[in-house]
């Protein structure tokens, strides 16, 4: 466990460093935050784009094969992108070479979950795992753009990106060293299901998307808060608290045991974390915020451990990696969404209404998880065909 600790830290700190490493990189390369905005965009599109495929190689030749298949391709396309930009490329092959590394980045977070879906078979054994991982990715979050900090002040922005490569190669072999190779589960036609043809699934990925629009809002509103309260640095103590507040959460809830299915638990939870934001529109000053910011993340914190443990529940075996990755990507799009939405917000209305905005999208998550509590039941999972219906050629 200790070892796949460390492996998922790597991976997980190569990609919280990216988005440092890659906009100050390309703006040394080309001289315009314009051209590296987009850029890290192209990075981010295809990361998102492309994360269920790689969750679904995960499923097919399993997480130790998968997460060495991409590790060559990985590292080829970082080395691609740190020559063109020495090269002085134009901005569309930066992009693109961006966009191709996200695309065939490691896919840490499904292979680890695979893993500890299948390793953890007693429920409390799996809760406390995904809290584990809950933690793991705070810390990610922390850590990473430290670091990218650190070398980009002792180094330059080249050593940034080559960084994130060298994470990325560290944790992709600890993981293949940690992991026994298997056989994905033998699958009984060449034709599937798509995963998001499940109810349950679908539900699931619209209150990823609207807790994404979440915090795509409050990644704005938390630094514009500090800044207009006389310290732009403070922003990063408001997100460190939340951060904070996600570990005391997260631990505290891995800790608890419940007869209750994780279908049944999570419309509640979405709710908490809604009413854990709710204090943060009084918009106090500085110290109280960050009082009310850790308390929001100790409310949110239950969410990610349960929300993975619903997908073990309403996801087939075989599909359970490719689940895991649509829930990241239509988080990664609301959160896209809801940060280009939060400096049209504060500049019409104010930050109190972008953080109304961040709390009602949380309402929107636990009114979508209420209104459709029935297709979280487990045993809708295991429901035979109707007949009649065909399932869906594989892509």
């Amino acid at each position: 466990m200790r070892q796949l600790a460390v492996s998922f830290l790597a991976l997980g700190i190569a990609g919280t460093m990216t988005p440092v490493a890659f906009v100050l990189f390309a703006h040394a390369a080309t001289g315009s935050f314009a051209t590296a905005s987009l850029v890290l965009a192209g990075a981010t599109a295809g990361s998102l784009m492309f994360g269920p495929l790689r969750g679904r190689l995960v499923d097919r030749v399993g997480s130790r094969e998968a997460v060495l298949l991409v590790l060559l391709p990985d590292l080829a396309t970082d080395a691609a992108f740190i020559l063109a930009g020495h090269a002085h490329a134009a901005a569309a092959p930066l992009i693109g070479l961006a966009f191709l590394s996200g695309a065939v980045s490691a896919p840490a977070g499904p292979a680890l979950r695979s893993v500890f879906s299948e390793a953890l078979e007693v429920e409390r054994s799996r809760r406390a795992g995904y809290a584990l991982m809950a933690l793991l990715m705070e810390t990610n979050f922390i850590a990473g753009p430290l670091l990218a900090g650190v070398i980009l002040a002792l180094s330059s922005p080249t050593a940034a990106v080559a960084a994130t490569a060298v994470f990325s190669l560290a944790g992709s072999v600890t993981f293949a060293t940690v992991v026994k190779a298997h056989r994905a589960p033998a699958r009984a036609s060449s034709r599937r299901v798509p995963v998001l043809a499940g109810a349950g699934m679908r539900t699931v990925v619209g209150t990823a998307a609207a807790f994404g629009l979440t915090f795509g809002l409050l990644d704005v509103a938390f630094p514009v808060f500090a800044r207009t309260h006389g310290s732009a640095a403070a922003a990063g103590v408001l997100l460190s608290a939340f951060a904070i507040g996600g570990w005391i959460g997260g631990f505290l809830y891995g800790t608890r045991s419940s007869a209750r299915t994780a279908g049944r638990r999570y419309p509640p939870l979405c709710l908490l974390g809604a009413l854990g934001l709710a204090p943060l529109i009084l918009t106090p000053a500085l110290p109280a915020m960050a009082a009310l910011a850790t308390l929001s993340g100790v409310c949110f914190a239950p969410i990610t451990n349960c929300q993975l443990s619903v997908i073990d529940e309403v996801a087939k075996p075989e599909h359970k990696a490719e689940a895991f990755s649509w829930l990241g990507s239509l988080y990664g799009a609301g959160l896209a969404i809801g940060a280009a939405l939060a400096g049209q917000i504060i500049v019409a209305a104010g930050i109190r209404v972008a953080l109304a905005g961040a709390c009602a999208a949380s309402l929107l998550a636990w009114l979508t998880a209420s209104l459709r509590a029935s297709t979280l039941n487990p045993a809708t999972v295991l429901a035979p065909t109707p007949a009649g219906t065909r399932p869906t050629p594989e892509a």
